[in-house]
């Protein structure tokens, strides 16, 4: 059952424009290097990314948890009395912080259901070029929601630290329904099943840590034995224009 702070609670919908996906950055999401991917796929791409805003319903929000409801221990987070193990990853770099904010982020179901779609006519290529959109669009639909918390949290003199998701760092995927808990039903149109799985499949969701002393790190993959996180890149990726 979702708790009464929709005081502190707030949800935003994302213009497609605001977001930059483009061939150079996808190549790389696919595996290639910015300008190598075989030319089939590059014209694949090509041909998908201008129709991918008529898929889009971008929106996300957060939640911020009341001054003095956050202890943080060795390897878990005690939020307003719901305990979060999280593991000593994420609690190491939550320690400063004096408060959290738990989120989500989805841009809807439609490019799921148009690779599916593509898929269950055989055309493979296409439907997994646009399921690595959804992929890289979400995260960004995070980006601009982490952005939207700096601002608010400039406003109390504060900073913000990196975002972290169940299921990455050693989290336990289903402390999802712990976290769900915190947001209104339904909250940004996305659902949780019994199994944490989120409603539409693109979306992502986490916690944040706030406040005077903490601060955004470089993710640090060699702390972390997850081989598959779409954090860790073999170079930095750059969001290209264009």
């Amino acid at each position: 059952m979702s708790r009464n702070i929709a005081q502190r609670t707030y949800a935003f919908t994302v213009q497609s424009s605001e977001l930059k996906v483009n061939r150079p950055l996808l190549e790389r999401v696919l595996g290639y290097k910015s300008g190598g991917a075989p030319e089939v796929v590059r014209e694949l791409i090509d041909e998908i990314l201008p129709r991918v805003p008529d898929y889009l319903e971008p929106q996300g929000g957060f939640t911020i948890l009341p001054d003095g409801t956050l202890t943080i221990t060795n390897d878990s987070l005690y939020c307003d009395g719901t305990l979060f193990t999280t593991g000593s990853i994420i609690s190491k770099r939550l320690r400063k912080s004096t408060t959290l904010a738990l989120f989500v982020a989805t841009v809807g179901p439609g490019l799921e259901q148009w690779s599916r779609k593509l898929m269950a006519t055989g055309d493979m290529l296409r439907g997994y070029i646009v399921d690595s959109i959804g992929s890289e669009t979400v995260e960004q639909v995070a980006d601009w929601l982490e952005r939207k918390l700096e601002e608010k949290s400039q406003l109390h003199g504060w900073k913000i630290t990196n975002r972290y998701s169940p299921g990455y760092c050693g989290w336990s995927v289903a402390e999802q329904h712990k976290l769900f808990s915190f947001l209104p039903e339904k909250f940004c149109d996305i659902a949780l099943t019994e199994s944490a799985l989120m409603l539409p499949i693109k979306s992502v969701s986490g916690i944040i840590g706030l406040g005077p002393l903490v601060k955004r790190e470089e993710y640090q993959c060699s702390i972390c034995d997850m081989k598959d996180c779409f954090r860790r890149r073999d170079e930095p990726l750059e969001v290209l224009d264009g």
